[in-house]
């Protein structure tokens, strides 16, 4: 059987949610695993820079985790509390040298020399992509990672860096509520690229789930898949191609859920009157 298109995301594991104990944390990854959930996607900013410490102290708690877990890690965002930012100013900054350093932060965290998936996580506009590449190819050599993506970057600069560097995966915002990838040509310029879609937010941040003007239309579409609003919204994002979707809970049951939500797509009529449902107004 295949594993699930899913994803496990970090960023509520921590200040920004949850506030999980390393143990809790281990738990929750060792639960992710039996349910055939085996990526986990983190970035260095999550949770003001201590998640990706925390899942470095999960992964101490319970060395037998890292070897079954692919690791993504999401570096080029700087915030106004990053160190080394002085001005206090958000920004994102994709040079070498400032990835450089990232890279060796993350992986001091994670306690680990090594990550699957390296990550660009905005668009800088003074990337320069040779540069870029260079320096991919020299930790590829090193064997500190074995796969490069980007997230939420417009199809052309993905058009871009492609074009010196091959994209395995681009994570983007995307649910039957914030569709603006399926209608911008993001997804579609990704799957181009054979890059696969890594969806994040797939219930729109939750505001479907407690829309009371649409949630009756919902709720009855969700019946007709023998499914709840929620695992409706997961599907959705699941049948499309090439695509997996991006979980933000730290609750078992609900990966358990998620699972079995995701495992076969859904109709295309279903899926276009969802899509429409969710919108509010007729699909393009």
């Amino acid at each position: 059987m295949s594993p699930p298109p899913l994803i496990l995301g970090s960023m509520r594991f921590g200040e920004w949610g949850a506030r999980l104990a390393p143990a809790e944390v281990a738990r929750l990854l060792a639960a992710a695993l039996e349910l055939g959930i085996d990526t986990l996607d983190l970035a260095d900013i999550y949770s003001g820079h201590t998640t990706t410490p925390l899942v470095g102290a999960a992964l101490a708690h319970d060395p037998g985790l890292r070897p079954r877990l692919h690791l993504i890690a999401k570096l080029g965002i700087v915030l106004p509390t990053s160190p080394g930012n002085p001005r206090g100013v958000q920004h994102y900054d994709l040079s070498p040298a400032h990835l450089a350093t990232a890279f060796e932060q993350t992986q001091r965290d994670l306690g680990s020399d090594s990550v699957d998936t390296l990550m660009l996580h905005r668009f800088d506009p003074r990337l320069a992509p040779a540069a870029l590449a260079d320096w991919v190819a020299k930790e590829r050599d090193r064997g500190r990672l074995q796969a490069f993506g980007v997230s939420n970057f417009p199809a052309p600069a993905l058009a871009l860096v492609h074009a010196h560097l091959p994209v395995a995966a681009h994570q983007i915002e995307l649910s039957a509520a914030a569709s603006t990838a399926l209608e911008d040509g993001s997804h579609a310029a990704s799957r181009a690229l054979g890059a696969e879609v890594q969806a994040w937010s797939p219930l729109g941040g939750g505001a479907l789930l407690a829309d009371e003007a649409r949630g009756p239309a919902l709720d009855a579409l969700a019946a007709e898949a023998g499914l709840d609003r929620a695992g409706l919204l997961l599907r959705w994002v699941a049948s499309l191609p090439g695509t997996r979707v991006v979980l933000g809970s730290t609750r078992p049951e609900r990966l358990a859920a998620a699972v079995r939500a995701v495992e076969r797509p859904l109709p295309a009529d279903l899926w276009y009157a969802v899509w429409q449902v969710a919108r509010g107004r007729p699909v393009p």
